[in-house]
């Protein structure tokens, strides 16, 4: 017996992160108020910037920390709430909730 797996994975690496970039790829806010895209990567730091839809940029967020919030989800020690991600990174919750509804964080299948 075959056993297909129905949920998406997810999706989140730097280098999907790079490509959004370079795509001009954009992405909801987890409000779904503002639509938000990657609009600069520091290689050297392995950061990157990210503006919404009146221009506004953020401070540069590195990839490392963007890492830890997202194992944390998927080991089940925080959910993809905005609130408990502005615990752990302020000001980044909204933003950083809705990246990773982007990338299937919700669905529950974790794949890195």
């Amino acid at each position: 017996m075959k056993i297909i797996e129905i949920i998406p994975k997810c999706l989140f690496s730097w280098e999907k992160l790079k490509e959004m970039k370079d795509q001009d790829i954009k992405f909801w806010a987890a409000d779904g108020l503002n639509q938000l895209r990657i609009v600069g990567i520091d290689e050297k730091q392995k950061s990157f910037y990210v503006t919404n839809q009146s221009g506004k940029i953020t401070w540069p967020l590195r990839y490392e920390r963007l890492e830890e919030v997202h194992d944390k989800i998927h080991n089940g020690e925080i959910t993809l709430l905005s609130y408990e991600i502005d615990r752990l990174i302020p000001t980044w919750g909204n933003y950083i909730s809705g990246l990773f509804k982007y990338f299937n964080c919700d669905k529950g299948s974790f794949s890195k």
